[in-house]
């Protein structure tokens, strides 16, 4: 069966992010107060999303936007788990390119594919609005140029079901686009992190953080259904770093995790991709905005108010050493958006001297 959907999204939700560059005070209040209420609108869109469908152990959402070159090793390595009680949703975020010749290529060859098609509204609309078709008893994030060993979802599956874990996380490796192919991303964590131990999230998310492993891609997270639908407020929209949300908040929330010493991912590193692109204003605007709403939670959860502080303090002196090859102007814009969103007391002065001092 195949299943179509056709999504209008309204201009408002669109939040293009030329729209928020060089914001004075009161517009950046604006921004986040839009945002703070489209995670409310999140909210109330994760509680009446599908029921969970027993027969149906993982929902797979795969969000695509022009990744036609590498659609088919992503696909194929999803179609191809040797775990068969699967859907699998891809979400077509306005591609211009084959994507979704190829989409409807293997939905007539595989009857668990859904897919929807909307409006290029970025990759956290596009995960919000797969969350809400999605019944499966577990959820996995996948995107659409990436590949995934094919037991990664059984060997999941399985540990959480014999643990009763709230999810369970794993390794990634990188495969570089070309020779040229920028940037060095690790994602192992074998022989660092206890893997007979069953964690509470936020003492993992602290050791994580202590030992420079805490990694905010869901890619890295298989997580049990039913407590994403109670604890997850969506993926904010319109900007970028929005992953960060998601592990965040289910580490928070979580009592019961595991993890796994394997390198079950392989994530692509394109010259084009956000992951490779060069520290700019977008970066800054995203990695505040959501350090704001995450700072946020502590006036209703006074006792996270430790580990988000340990958080802030190792995001933000990251952030502002990577800043440093910036534009004087935009480190002017950089400083007075951090002073203007009270941020700066996270930042460390020498980090603040490599910031204005370093080219």
């Amino acid at each position: 069966m195949i299943v179509i959907f056709q999504v209008k999204i309204r201009l408002l939700e669109q939040n293009d992010d030329r729209n928020t560059r060089y914001l004075s005070g009161e517009i950046e209040k604006n921004l986040i107060r839009f945002i703070t209420f489209v995670r409310h609108q999140n909210h109330i869109m994760m509680n009446n999303c599908s029921d969970i469908n027993p027969s149906i152990k993982v929902s797979v959402i795969i969000p695509v936007y022009n990744t036609a070159t590498y659609l088919h090793s992503a696909l194929d390595s999803i179609c191809n788990q040797t775990l068969k009680d699967l859907e699998i949703i891809l979400i077509n975020d306005g591609s211009t390119d084959n994507s979704q010749y190829i989409i409807e290529k293997y939905a007539r060859k595989d009857n668990r594919i859904k897919y929807l098609i909307q409006p290029n509204q970025r990759q956290g609309v596009a995960r919000n609005n797969g969350l809400q078709l999605a019944t499966g008893q577990y959820i996995y994030f996948m995107d659409s140029d990436d590949i995934l060993d094919i037991d990664a979802l059984r060997q999941c599956y399985e540990m959480c079901e014999r643990k009763e874990l709230d999810f369970v996380t794993f390794d990634a490796k990188t495969i570089h686009e070309t020779s040229t192919s920028s940037g060095t991303f690790n994602y192992c964590r074998k022989g660092k992190i206890d893997e007979q131990k069953i964690w509470d999230g936020i003492e993992l998310m602290h050791y994580e953080l202590e030992y420079e492993i805490f990694y905010v891609v869901p890619w890295l997270c298989f997580t049990k259904h039913s407590f994403l639908k109670q604890y997850f407020g969506g993926f904010p929209s319109g900007i970028i770093h929005e992953d960060t949300i998601f592990v965040v908040q289910i580490m928070l929330n979580a009592h019961r995790v595991g993890y796994i010493p394997q390198p079950f991912f392989k994530r692509r590193v394109r010259n084009s991709s956000t992951m490779a692109a060069s520290f700019s204003m977008h970066n800054i605007e995203g990695y505040t905005l959501v350090c704001t709403q995450i700072r946020s939670w502590t006036q209703q959860h006074v006792e996270w108010s430790a580990i988000i502080d340990l958080y802030l303090r190792k995001t933000l002196n990251s952030v502002i050493w990577l800043g440093h090859k910036m534009k004087t102007l935009e480190k002017i814009e950089t400083y007075c958006r951090f002073q203007r969103l009270h941020l700066s007391q996270y930042v460390k002065l020498k980090n603040w001297l490599v910031f204005w001092l370093k080219n």
